[in-house]
């Protein structure tokens, strides 16, 4: 049995993104009997080296792992799977695209893209294809709730520019001037905050948009069973080199039964089926305004919804299986 090494800043289902995916691709290998191991650097005081040294096998949460194992891939042979899932292969200096380049050339190494579309940009800099497209999985419970009658809606994200919340808010003051009632929690800490805040006061949002921060594992389920419509309409913020490669939180609200309302940039198109899963918005506050009103009154097939979740069920992830074992046994 050949020995497995995952590599990534932190591990974990609670710690969302990055971390939540490769906190289940360690599970599912364990689950299927490989032997694998990992490293988070931001829980360690100490690069346990000699762990990564001793290992057949090594799993990059993202290629910016590589700069921590250089010796290692430059003297062996070793096989590396290394995950894409789209911001870190932007805006790259000369050193992380030199990085980049030796990664794309280097023998038994082998690329994971979140996304057909994230598939796509990773050619259009490397020129390289990537080995297998993987959509991100986790655990999906059945889970069964009772919606409340009225329009309750949720977000949770990291309060950055690109999650587009303030386009959000603008459009429910519109929608407010409008007779539409409504209640929408805000779930999520960042450097925009203070000015979302603002905003919300600055509308007379106030006793309809509510900010609850940074959510345990418990107080989430609580607000997703509470919910009808989860929100995110991001945006690719071409400035900040920033993109949304999938969006497993869409799945997470899919798990709900709850339709979901996404950018149209990115994978998101592909995590959300447009009319059947939940709607695609261009993000501006106009935009938004018409796609809230078209998710209250379309008549969603929730078992439709649930299904979509499931196929991102960690422990349905054959084809992901299949291409981990056929490269190994190269």
């Amino acid at each position: 049995m050949k020995r497995i090494c995952l590599i990534s800043p932190e591990i974990g289902k609670d710690k969302g993104g990055i971390q939540n995916w490769m906190y289940y691709v360690k599970k599912l290998l364990n689950y299927n009997n490989y032997d694998i191991d990992y490293y988070s650097y931001k829980d360690s005081k100490t690069f346990k080296l000699v762990k990564v040294y001793n290992s057949n096998v090594l799993i990059l949460a993202t290629f910016k792992m590589a700069i921590f194992i250089l010796p290692i891939l430059l003297l062996t042979k070793k096989k590396v799977f290394i995950f894409v899932h789209g911001n870190e292969i932007l805006k790259l200096n000369i050193f992380l695209k030199g990085i980049l380049i030796f990664l794309t050339k280097r023998k038994n190494t082998y690329f994971i893209a979140n996304s057909q579309s994230i598939s796509k940009l990773f050619f259009d800099i490397t020129k390289r294809k990537v080995d297998f497209v993987q959509y991100p999985f986790m655990e999906i419970k059945n889970n069964h709730y009772k919606r409340a009658k009225e329009n309750n809606f949720f977000t949770l994200t990291r309060l950055v520019k690109r999650k587009n919340i303030k386009n959000i808010i603008k459009a429910f003051s519109v929608l407010k001037e409008n007779n539409f009632k409504f209640n929408y929690v805000i779930a999520g800490t960042g450097p925009e905050f203070e000015i979302l805040t603002k905003t919300v006061n600055k509308l007379g949002l106030s006793n309809e948009i509510k900010f609850v921060g940074k959510v345990t594992e418990e107080e989430k389920n609580h607000y997703y069973s509470k919910s009808n419509y989860f929100l995110l309409p991001s945006i690719f913020d071409e400035k900040e080199g920033s993109i949304e490669g999938y969006g497993i939180v869409f799945i997470e609200a899919n798990a709900y039964g709850i339709p979901v309302l996404s950018g149209n940039t990115g994978g998101m198109v592909e995590a959300v089926e447009d009319g059947k899963t939940g709607l695609h918005s261009n993000g501006e506050a106009n935009d938004i305004v018409i796609k809230i009103k078209q998710l209250t009154e379309l008549n969603f097939d929730i078992d439709y919804i649930k299904n979509h979740a499931q196929k991102h069920n960690y422990l349905k992830q054959e084809k992901f299986l299949t291409f981990i074992k056929n490269k190994l046994n190269e």
